[in-house]
């Protein structure tokens, strides 16, 4: 896993927050799908630092959002539902 700040606690949790919300019946297989949905949610706070960082360019912005695309898909094979982030 990986370590968080105390701000990427308050966004891992309101991620998950959102996520029970709009998958009240998640069901979770093994492990491995556990650290796929973490993955999202890691890639997901990336695209957004990425998003927010004053030297930005639209390269680093696309290239980070391919891979949360990416492992936007393969938490909804997973889970059956849409990534909410």
């Amino acid at each position: 896993m990986f370590k968080l700040a105390l701000p990427g606690k308050f966004f891992m949790g309101a991620a998950a927050a959102c996520i029970g919300y709009k998958a009240n019946k998640l069901r979770v297989k093994s492990p491995e799908d556990i650290q796929k949905i973490a993955n999202a949610l890691k890639h997901s706070k990336r695209f957004n630092d990425e998003l927010n960082k004053p030297g930005a360019t639209v390269d680093s912005v696309m290239q980070k959002l391919g891979l949360l695309n990416a492992r936007g898909a393969e938490f909804e094979r997973i889970t059956g539902v849409r990534w909410p982030l």
